[in-house]
């Protein structure tokens, strides 16, 4: 399936912020099929969390920012959007990337600090942080969205390697490899498991 990566654009209706955070609500039932419901709940986001769209927003005009002025942390939110039949592109998965960042539930984590301080502290070439990755799965996408999220990968790792220069992209099936599993203990009490990957941007894929 061929896809068009883009960069999500702030607008009044908030377009690609809403597509995001459908995105993310329309994932739920299917990690709760495949018995992945632990990650997210059972609970679309949006309802959970009543400010998530807000994170979406701002991060598109973060990065809005950074490419138009070159000012402050790189930045970058990419829309992936599917070729129709009819020739018309159709969003089906998104990424948000961020240069020297690292979200505050990786810093807590005590045994992965030597990681994440040398590259908050500059000591390695740069690194980004592959903070979302998701694919769109409402039945209106199920054709067209396979590979979306190898596509989004690929294009990040081009970004991030080549224009940046960086070294390291922080899933295995696209050459990331592991450094060590965490947990995150969320505010009901429930355990969150997580794993922190990496991957070598200058390293050519097989």
């Amino acid at each position: 399936m061929p896809f068009r990566i883009r960069d999500a654009l702030p607008s009044p209706s908030n377009t690609d912020a809403k597509f995001i955070t459908s995105a993310f609500d329309s994932c739920i039932p299917h990690l709760a099929t495949i018995g992945s419901a632990t990650q997210w709940g059972t609970t679309p986001l949006s309802v959970v969390r009543p400010d998530f769209i807000t994170r979406h927003i701002t991060a598109i005009a973060d990065a809005a920012k950074y490419r138009l002025t070159g000012s402050g942390s790189p930045a970058r939110v990419l829309i992936a959007e599917a070729l129709l039949p009819s020739g018309e592109y159709i969003p089906v998965g998104a990424a948000t990337l961020r240069g020297g960042y690292f979200p505050s539930y990786v810093l807590n984590q005590e045994h992965l600090q030597e990681i994440t301080s040398r590259e908050l502290a500059g000591e390695e070439k740069g690194s980004m942080y592959l903070d979302v990755l998701v694919t769109d799965f409402s039945e209106g996408t199920k054709e067209y969205r396979k590979g979306a999220g190898a596509a989004l990968v690929k294009y990040a790792r081009e970004w991030a390697g080549g224009e940046l220069g960086m070294d390291v992209m922080f899933y295995e099936a696209q050459d990331f490899h592991r450094v060590d599993r965490f947990v995150v203990s969320k505010p009901d009490g429930e355990k969150w498991p997580g794993m922190f990957l990496r991957m070598e941007l200058g390293k050519e894929t097989e």
